[in-house]
């Protein structure tokens, strides 16, 4: 017999099986499927389909200069883990901010953190609250600031997330939940799923086009997943409600609107905000490009 939170179950039964829930969420989903036969069958089905799509998916083989490059990336991750791990061991919490300080002023004086050419970059103040250069706007109020510190490590879990939703669509292992051109059609699809009204964008460009959608999750917030191609690049699209997260990155001005530029594991993030909602472009299509398709969005309902 149904329950109540048997359509909890099945809404999110989808992420849990792509391991995009968190823990607790993950957890809740699975001890009430090992008391209900009818979800139980519904996340083996899910299994079951989702096995059968990657098996015959076209999965060609990475060339192996890829292949090294990964493994180079890799280590050298795991050269910096260990190097964090050994700052928070000998100077505890103090030691943890200071390093998070010291990166970031390297980040924001780095050439690799200037913005593309002909875009001022935000300067952020003591307080956090943005100070800019003339000609710039400051940051509107959606965007929840990340300084220093705990909230650096928050921003860094969201960007993480983000970034890892775009590997897995671009390696076939996030399926679409729903497939349409159009984002009227698609943006209906969320529109009983998600606590928030999804609004696909267009963007002005012939070649960026909408593939579709699915539910996700970035940290323990529900979101929305919409797929692009943008010439033949793939080009992510997560949305969220504005202020619902850490955001995180360089904020510069295109277009008259405020995009936080970001790059993690070689692919460029740029979130935006409008009308309520937080969009976060990734892909690995220049960081011009996806900044003026970041600069064209506006949250028409």
């Amino acid at each position: 017999m149904e329950t109540a939170s048997c359509g909890w179950v099945r809404r999110f039964v989808g992420p849990w099986k792509d391991g995009e829930l968190d823990p607790a969420d993950a957890a809740r989903i699975e001890n009430h499927i090992a008391g209900c036969a009818s979800c139980a069958a519904q996340a083996r089905f899910e299994k079951w389909f989702s096995g059968e799509v990657r098996r015959r998916v076209d999965r060609p083989q990475a060339p192996a200069r890829l292949a090294d490059r990964i493994s180079l990336e890799l280590r050298r991750e795991y050269r910096r883990q260990r190097v964090r791990r050994t700052a928070l061991a000998f100077g505890g919490f103090a030691a943890a901010a200071g390093l998070a300080a010291v990166v970031a002023f390297g980040l924001r004086d780095s050439p690799t953190a200037r913005p593309p050419d002909g875009v001022r970059a935000a300067v952020p103040s003591e307080t956090g609250a943005g100070r800019v250069w003339p000609s710039t706007q400051p940051a509107p109020p959606g965007f929840r600031f990340s300084v220093a510190g705990e909230d650096d490590l928050a921003a860094g879990r969201v960007a993480a997330d983000i970034v890892d939703r775009h590997d897995r669509f671009v390696h076939h292992a996030l399926p679409l939940e729903t497939a349409s051109y159009d984002p009227g059609t698609v943006g209906d699809w969320f529109r009983d799923k998600l606590p928030f009204q999804v609004v696909a964008p267009r963007f002005q460009e012939p070649d960026a086009r909408l593939l579709g959608g699915r539910l996700s999750h970035v940290q323990a917030q529900d979101a929305a997943y919409l797929a692009y191609d943008v010439g033949g690049r793939r080009m992510s699209v997560i949305v969220l409600p504005a202020g619902s997260v850490r955001v995180g990155g360089t904020p510069v001005t295109a277009g008259g609107r405020t995009v936080f530029l970001s790059s993690r594991q070689g692919v460029t993030a740029a979130v935006v905000e409008s009308d309520g909602l937080l969009y976060a472009l990734v892909s690995d299509i220049s960081p011009d490009t996806l900044l003026h398709l970041a600069s064209q969005i506006r949250a028409t309902r």
